[in-house]
């Protein structure tokens, strides 16, 4: 029995030890956690209203840690709202820049509209040639066909036109609807030949039908 109360004796002596703490201005060879024995150590008194202080002052500091890191992510994201505006303007800007380059180069390849001297010398130009009087006579209402349109095959054509444009030589009708079609009967009635006649025939008549369509409403009264 004597043995068990001294050693419970040794270990409360030891805890007392252990638990001593240093008061500010003196110095203590006792054990103590993070400097070992004979280390000097700086503690503070463990009252209770102390206690509250520092938790409060614990409390408080959290609040502005916490505060600060608030603010810092707010910034943090303020920043990347702005970069984010900032790339989107960018991206708006560069896609307008882009579509203007695009429709300047098109404007640029796109042919410029002719002016209206250049509309009246291209039609001049693309005109077909004017029958010479020994071709056709409007005053008589006489044709000379080339050899083609001389065939048989045209006849009735052919027929139709010249009484027609006698006709209105001598003032007997005026009628150039008719004319103008029967002119047409015959251009369409040449066309497939194009697959039986030389290219120097066909070319030939195709532009002696269209001389003589032009001729027609050149002397329209």
């Amino acid at each position: 029995m004597r043995c068990q109360l001294a050693a419970l004796l040794v270990i409360l002596v030891a805890s007392l030890v252990l638990a001593q703490e240093y008061v500010p201005g003196g110095s203590s060879s006792a054990y103590i956690p993070g400097y070992g024995f004979g280390g000097t150590a700086y503690g503070h008194a463990s009252t209770e209203a102390e206690g509250v202080q520092r938790g409060f002052a614990d409390v408080v500091r959290s609040a502005g840690a916490a505060n600060l890191m608030n603010s810092e992510a707010a910034k943090n994201y303020e920043d990347a709202r702005k970069k984010y505006i900032e790339n989107r303007l960018q991206a708006t800007e560069t896609f307008f820049d882009m579509r203007r380059v695009n429709q300047e180069q098109r404007d640029a390849k796109r042919p410029r509209p002719l002016s209206t001297e250049q509309y009246v010398r291209l039609a001049r130009q693309q005109a077909p040639a004017r029958l010479s009087v020994s071709q056709f006579d409007p005053l008589s209402g006489t044709i000379n066909w080339p050899a083609v349109l001389r065939d048989d095959k045209f006849k009735a054509e052919r027929a139709a036109i010249e009484k027609l444009c006698q006709e209105r030589a001598r003032g007997v009708s005026s009628n150039h609807r008719d004319l103008e079609e029967a002119i047409q009967a015959l251009s369409d009635k040449l066309k497939p030949e194009a697959q039986t006649l030389s290219a120097n025939d066909f070319i030939q008549a195709r532009k002696f039908v269209e001389s003589l369509t032009q001729e027609v409403r050149f002397t329209r009264g």
